[in-house]
């Protein structure tokens, strides 16, 4: 699926901020930039496990708004899912993933011409969350400072194949089976914004006491939020607590014993369940941090001292559990990306930072996690379930223990 992400920027210094000339850098820097990244520019093969290089190219769409750039920050601000009026619609062949690009960019200009939306839209399976962020991050470098190809040096391009290899029998393939729709269409899914600040989140770390233990800030909000959402699952179901799977995207750079690996172009992350099962987890929030430090340092620990041929069984192992359980019925789902660490807030092409991001596609419950602007706290969004998020927006402990 492609998975967009949208940045938006005040247009300010009118030097630089003419349509004609913002497009004009835009594809110049773009273009220069995707001979160093040029997996981006091809196209899949008709086996769907590789990328033809053939330089077919990126999809670059103009568009314009009619609308006021203030009045639309104003409103996005308490509606988020106005941003997805900017993720760009294209022709999309499912049938046929050989003519469907890789990257498409959007661009599109407010009437006012004070303001203007930049939509990143990326094929997931070619490019997970680590690679978007350092693709736009350093293309905005180019854009601005106008740097020259020979210093353009951000990627490298190992063969994943060593880790996770394509087979003769077409295995990888059966295992990882495309998702199924299971009706997203027809479930209204919204998304909401919230801010942990740092001192929440220390308020946080204080109230559950783990002195041998020290959680990250980003387990300790992903903790916060599973719990909060297990107790929606549980008013939803007439007060009976079920099972509930939290799927943890983990960025595999950095924990396999492979150096070289450390700045790889593509996706090079697994999936990992959490499972929550009621008699077994507690339901303070101490259980459920200890619950997921459990899995995480597990896991990371196994990678670290993995072979590749271990990669590829704890890969496949993991995508089968998480099938089972999303095919059970009597089991609650959802799902968390945390992009903290990544430079989200630093994608500058030269008319400053962006003022507002949104990620995503509204298709499962899912939590968001970036940086805030200082780097201390936690910006949320939340895509969920409508009457889930009505449930969520009005948890009082939530608020309490967070002090958004």
């Amino acid at each position: 699926m492609h998975v967009p992400t949208v940045f938006f920027y005040p247009l300010k210094n009118p030097t630089f901020t003419k349509i004609s000339i913002i497009h004009e850098r835009l594809e110049q820097s773009l273009s220069k930039f995707i001979t160093h990244v040029y997996p981006t520019s091809g196209r899949f093969a008709s086996d769907g496990q590789s990328i033809n290089c053939h330089d077919e190219g990126v999809l670059y769409i103009k568009a314009k708004v009619d609308s006021q750039f203030c009045d639309f920050l104003k409103d996005a601000r308490k509606d988020i899912d106005l941003a997805l009026y900017f993720c760009p619609k294209f022709d999309r062949n499912d049938s046929n993933l050989c003519t469907n690009p890789i990257v498409v960019v959007q661009v599109t200009e407010f009437a006012c011409g004070t303001g203007l939306a930049l939509c990143l839209s990326i094929e997931h399976a070619v490019i997970d969350g680590f690679t978007a962020g350092k693709f736009v991050y350093e293309w905005s470098k180019v854009s601005k400072m106008g740097i020259n190809s020979d210093m353009i040096n951000c990627f490298t391009f190992n063969d994943f194949g060593t880790i996770f290899p394509a087979t003769s029998d077409n295995r990888l393939s059966k295992i990882l089976k495309s998702p199924s729709d299971d009706g997203h269409d027809s479930i209204e899914m919204v998304a909401r914004r919230f801010v942990i600040s740092e001192s929440a989140i220390s308020r946080l770390r204080e109230t559950i006491g783990l002195v041998y233990f020290k959680p990250s800030r980003v387990e300790l909000v992903i903790a916060l939020l599973w719990r909060t959402l297990i107790n929606v699952f549980q008013r939803k179901n007439n007060g009976r607590l079920r099972p509930c799977l939290l799927i943890v995207a983990v960025n595999l750079r950095g924990k396999i014993d492979f150096p070289s690996y450390k700045n790889s172009f593509g996706n090079f992350a697994i999936e990992v369940p959490v499972k929550f099962i009621p008699g077994e987890t507690g339901m303070e929030l101490k259980d459920i941090v200890l619950l997921l430090m459990d899995v995480i340092q597990k896991i990371t620990v196994y990678i670290s001292f993995a072979e590749s041929t271990d990669m590829y069984s704890l890969a496949s192992k993991f995508h089968e559990e998480i099938q089972e359980w999303e095919e059970n019925e009597q089991v609650d789902v959802c799902m968390t990306s945390s992009l903290c660490g990544f430079p989200i807030n630093k994608v500058d092409f030269g008319w400053g930072k962006p003022c507002l991001t949104s990620f995503g596609l509204r298709r499962s419950d899912m939590f968001w996690l970036y940086d805030t602007e200082c780097g201390t706290g936690i910006v949320v969004q939340a895509d969920l379930k409508k009457d889930y998020m009505e449930m969520f927006g009005l948890d009082e402990e939530f608020f309490i223990q967070s002090r958004i």
